[in-house]
């Protein structure tokens, strides 16, 4: 049995409960003081009239960036992490790494590009049961709430461990396969409630790399009102696959 999660702990604040022991992982609550370093993060452009907490949450974000990579390593200590045309991160060469914030939680994960060709982290506050009956029919298909609920979760947590560790595979793979996909194109086939880990499988292929059928494996974790979820591509090796279509999917207008 793996051994229990650590979550930002005090011996150590970078280990992360939902990735490899390679990653760091850096996270804040917005609802309390702020970091005053969030001040001098600069903004982009198209945040300049963004509301008040949209711009806090994108100063967040960027500020655990720059903790998780400076656990790394001296030589990443104080970058910066740029932000591209459609919103999401450029990490500096040689790292992969991952962004999310909810409501009052921000969180950023990194991982050297030898260790890992993609990292997907994401965090929800638990859903309540209307917004469970409104999403639930576009996020999950009743067999992956199954799942969830057969490895101890209740019906709110199931539900959101489904949406969690899909956004988490998004983020994963959005940058390698270079289109969109939706909910309904991976579905989890697996959870172990006592390992804290999920499967997930692609519905229709994504690129040549990743056909329909791949099989994806993800760690979460529940801590309190969070649900938090992770994926680490392998850099090296193959994803477990039983079929071997190519066909590429197509970005979504």
């Amino acid at each position: 049995m793996r051994a229990p999660p650590v979550w930002a702990s005090e011996l150590d604040p970078f280990v992360s409960s939902v990735l490899p022991p390679f990653a760091r992982q850096a996270s804040v609550r917005l609802d309390g003081a702020l970091p005053p370093q969030l001040e001098s993060i600069p903004l982009p452009a198209a945040l300049d009239g963004a509301v008040p907490k949209r711009r806090v949450q994108f100063r967040a974000g960027r500020y655990c960036a720059t903790k998780a990579m400076g656990a790394l390593g001296a030589s990443y200590a104080g970058q910066l992490v740029a932000r591209a045309a459609n919103g999401a991160p450029l990490w500096p060469e040689g790292l992969v790494g991952s962004i999310t914030h909810t409501d009052h939680f921000a969180s950023a994960a990194v991982a050297p590009g030898a260790d890992a060709a993609a990292l997907g982290i994401d965090t929800e506050r638990m859903m309540t049961e209307p917004r469970a009956r409104n999403v639930g029919r576009v996020i999950a298909w009743p067999s992956e709430v199954g799942h969830a609920r057969a490895a101890g979760l209740s019906h709110l947590e199931a539900m959101t461990l489904v949406f969690s560790a899909k956004e988490s595979i998004f983020k994963c793979l959005h940058g390698l396969v270079g289109c969109y996909f939706d909910f309904h194109d991976v579905r989890i086939v697996e959870v172990d409630g006592q390992e804290r880990t999920f499967v997930a499988r692609l519905v229709k292929t994504l690129s040549a790399s990743f056909p329909a059928h791949t099989l994806l494996r993800g760690t979460f974790d529940v801590e309190g009102a969070w649900m938090h979820t992770g994926i680490a591509l392998p850099a090296r090796g193959e994803t477990a696959v039983s079929d071997q279509s190519t066909d590429p999917c197509r970005a979504s207008a």
